[in-house]
């Protein structure tokens, strides 16, 4: 189970870093399918919680790269790591053999300013709303998985793609859904009140509205 743990997003769905979001949707599908658990391709290779752990990470990558503001912050995360994406390729090629070691004081503090900038972005979303998509872009900017919080809090994966995604219909009941969200919200260090007040008026709203 390590490898696909350690594959990013890209590698998880085995797309190029600059695929359309076409592409995207496709790769999703064949590996949705392939991962069933009725699926030939891994009968008898992984065991039950094997096929639910990747079918999860796939969730969360196509989650992720199918959503554009999402996306960018995520290759913003991976080139901070040291991952060369292809649109990077033939600017970074050239440029790092001179003063890499001259550069490192000067390139740390910058690299800095957009995580906390992205950080105060995500902590006081424009309409005031902690809904699904906040909180992922949250998650996203302080460099935790969903198998992090998980791991944490013990909520079951697929429950936390639901949470992030909006998907309601695939959430428990409500009293469930509070206390998910207070683990939650204490793992991305928000205010646990105010992010489950917030999520479930709008839950409510877009439930009523159905």
């Amino acid at each position: 189970m390590t490898g696909i743990v350690d594959q990013n997003y890209y590698e998880i769905l085995e797309i190029s870093p600059d695929a359309a979001l076409q592409e995207i949707e496709r790769a999703y599908r064949v590996n949705r399918s392939t991962y069933q658990p009725s699926g030939l391709a891994t009968y008898s290779v992984f065991s039950d919680d094997e096929n639910a752990h990747i079918l999860e990470r796939i969730e969360e990558a196509y989650t992720v790269l199918s959503d554009a503001r999402a996306r960018r912050e995520y290759d913003a995360r991976l080139r901070r790591a040291g991952v060369m994406l292809a649109a990077d390729a033939t600017v970074k090629t050239p440029a790092l053999a001179p003063a890499a070691t001259h550069a490192d004081s000067s390139t740390s503090k910058p690299a800095s300013k957009p995580e906390s900038l992205e950080l105060d972005d995500g902590y006081d979303p424009e309409d005031g709303v902690f809904e699904g998509s906040v909180l992922r872009r949250i998650r996203l900017s302080l460099g935790l998985e969903l198998d992090e919080i998980s791991a944490q809090t013990k909520i079951d994966g697929g429950f936390l793609i639901s949470l992030e995604t909006n998907c309601y219909r695939d959430l428990p009941a409500e009293v469930y859904v509070r206390g998910y969200l207070k683990q939650y919200a204490r793992c991305l260090r928000l205010d646990p009140e105010r992010v489950v007040d917030s999520y479930l008026t709008r839950m409510r709203e877009d439930r009523s509205a159905e």
